[in-house]
């Protein structure tokens, strides 16, 4: 109940679920507090305005991003298998008739890359499904292994762990199976700006691994006065950012990782 309860207010506490909630308070306000809902109305436009811009959005993911180092595929150590974290796919409910994948992808596309250079003799696929989100039974687990098996990864080499509805779940079930298979290490493959959270919860499951963080999107650029401006992308990037770094504190004060 808790993965489906907390996905389902995680809007609430984004940028754009924080500017609503003002403007709530904003139209109450006018009824109750006269003075105060201007105010309040500001506030809100203010607040989604800032968080909008590519030049908060970026400061805000770079700081999760760059907390682990990206680097080659040749500068990271072999292991007993990779493990790719799932939130990468969309199912093939109608009018989609195959899966589709979304920007994070990276993480199944780095993992491939990992196995073909021979860093690990397999691959962990971990995450299953919340049937009432995402309109499908069908797991991400399945659906990053068809994506695999289209890109030629042989069938012997993939493992699933299809129940995990979380980060936390991902950990929990990834340590479970690496210890039926007596894995010792693994290379870890999230999206940069998701590896904090991700590292520290299996690092909490007590399983070793390096971190093979991928899907960047924040690049080292001049900064230009139009990164000011309000942008859908900004707003995008500040938006995931939040969802770290409450995740964070939420699995904090749940036990699952140590601060």
């Amino acid at each position: 109940m808790f993965p489906l309860i907390s996905k389902l207010l995680t809007p609430l506490v984004s940028p754009m679920g924080l500017a609503c909630a003002l403007w709530v308070l904003a139209a109450y306000a006018r009824f109750f507090k006269p003075r105060w809902s201007l105010p309040l109305l500001w506030a809100g436009v203010v607040l989604l305005s800032a968080f909008s811009s590519k030049w908060v959005g970026n400061g805000l993911l770079r700081q999760l991003e760059r907390q682990y180092p990206i680097v080659t595929v040749e500068t990271l150590p072999p292991a007993d298998v990779i493990v790719v974290l799932g939130g990468t796919t969309l199912p093939a409910t109608p009018p989609r008739v195959h899966v589709e994948v979304t920007e994070a992808h990276d993480r199944l596309l780095h993992g491939m890359r990992l196995y073909r250079a021979g860093k690990a003799p397999y691959i962990l696929l971990s995450g299953g499904t919340i049937p009432e989100l995402s309109g499908s039974a069908q797991s991400e687990a399945e659906q990053l292994r068809l994506l695999a098996l289209e890109s030629g990864i042989p069938e012997r080499v993939l493992r699933l762990e299809a129940e995990s509805r979380n980060t936390h779940e991902n950990a929990l079930y990834s340590a479970r199976i690496m210890r039926a298979e007596g894995w010792e290490n693994a290379l870890l493959v999230t999206s940069a700006s998701h590896m904090p959270r991700a590292a520290a919860t299996f690092r909490a499951q007590g399983v070793r691994f390096s971190a093979a963080p991928t899907d960047v999107r924040v690049a080292d650029q001049s900064f230009t006065p139009r990164y000011l401006m309000p942008t859908v992308l900004g707003l995008e990037r500040s938006t995931t950012a939040f969802k770290e770094f409450v995740g964070w504190w939420v699995y904090a004060l749940r036990g699952w990782i140590q601060v």
